[in-house]
């Protein structure tokens, strides 16, 4: 059984025949039945894919390019059937979506200890960056082109579109460029965030962040700059124009040059694994395993 229309396969296998009684005893069927399906294809069309003449049928320029890209789309078709049924017997690999902001912190740990219990388990990594896939459109490619992804719960973002698993909370705090030949405080105060440039998510992103934006500006936070999502270049723009922001301390190895001030009144964000809302078998064994580690 195929997911693409038939008339898409009579088309393949005439132009590859180059004749329909040919292609008819390939498919099993009448040519005239097979010469009504492909003048069927060409009505909705509104194309014409085939020269006929006396000694057979010959792609029109047209219908080369439909034939290339119905190769294409008959290929992804078996692939996507393929990947289905081997999901549903729970023997695929579970696909890791990793970039510079998403990284792999806690789940080679988890990988460890499930390949133990499943050795014939595969995981291949998925790069967020070569995919194309935005920051801010994670959840867009989660159980289409990868099964989970590590980093931070955004409670509004995420709400309702994802299975999220904590496997820690980690502080808020406020990076600034490391300045040669001045002293760093120990911990953010009026005086430091008084016409500071701050840079911030922007509000409705996260409740937990949304709250230490309001301890900030009660503090006196009154210069901020509201961004839709973090990039590497955002963290790069921050050092070069000597700007702070809010950060979190599990993001420290992302911006060496910019140094973590920690909050007074600590405030936190969940930190673990996203999953789809309805993992398949492997990503199951993946997700119990974790909860066995880290919340037993």
């Amino acid at each position: 059984m195929t997911v693409y229309s038939r008339h898409i396969e009579s088309f393949i296998e005439t132009a590859n025949a180059g004749s329909f009684s040919k292609a008819a005893r390939a498919l099993y069927i009448a040519p005239s039945s097979l010469i009504q399906q492909i003048d069927l294809l060409e009505q909705r069309l509104g194309v014409t894919l085939f020269e006929r003449g006396p000694c057979g049928v010959k792609l029109t320029e047209a219908g080369e390019s439909l034939y290339r890209d119905a190769i294409e789309i008959v290929r992804h078709c078996d692939e996507a059937v393929a990947r289905a049924r081997t999901i549903q017997k729970g023997e695929g690999p579970i696909r890791v979506a990793t970039s510079l902001l998403m990284k792999c912190r806690l789940l080679p740990g988890i990988w460890s200890h499930m390949i133990e219990s499943a050795p014939g388990t595969r995981i291949d990594i998925t790069s967020l960056e070569s995919a194309g896939i935005e920051p801010g459109n994670y959840l867009r490619g989660l159980g289409v082109s990868y099964d989970v992804m590590e980093g931070l719960y955004m409670s509004e973002l995420y709400r309702d579109q994802c299975l999220f698993l904590e496997l820690t909370r980690t502080q808020l705090c406020v990076a600034v460029p490391k300045l040669p030949g001045t002293n760093t405080p120990e911990v953010v105060d009026a005086e430091l965030l008084h016409d500071l440039d701050l840079v911030m998510m922007r509000p409705g992103v996260s409740a937990d962040y949304d709250a230490a934006r309001s301890y900030l500006v009660g503090l006196g936070a009154n210069r901020i700059t509201d961004v839709p999502f973090y990039t590497m270049e955002l963290f790069a723009d921050c050092e070069l124009n000597n700007r702070a922001i809010v950060t979190t301390e599990i993001w420290e190895d992302i911006h060496p040059n910019l140094v973590c001030i920690s909050l007074t009144e600590p405030h936190c964000m969940p930190y673990g694994l996203v999953f789809p809302k309805r993992p398949g078998a492997q990503v199951m064994k993946l997700y119990r395993t974790a909860r066995r580690i880290y919340q037993q």
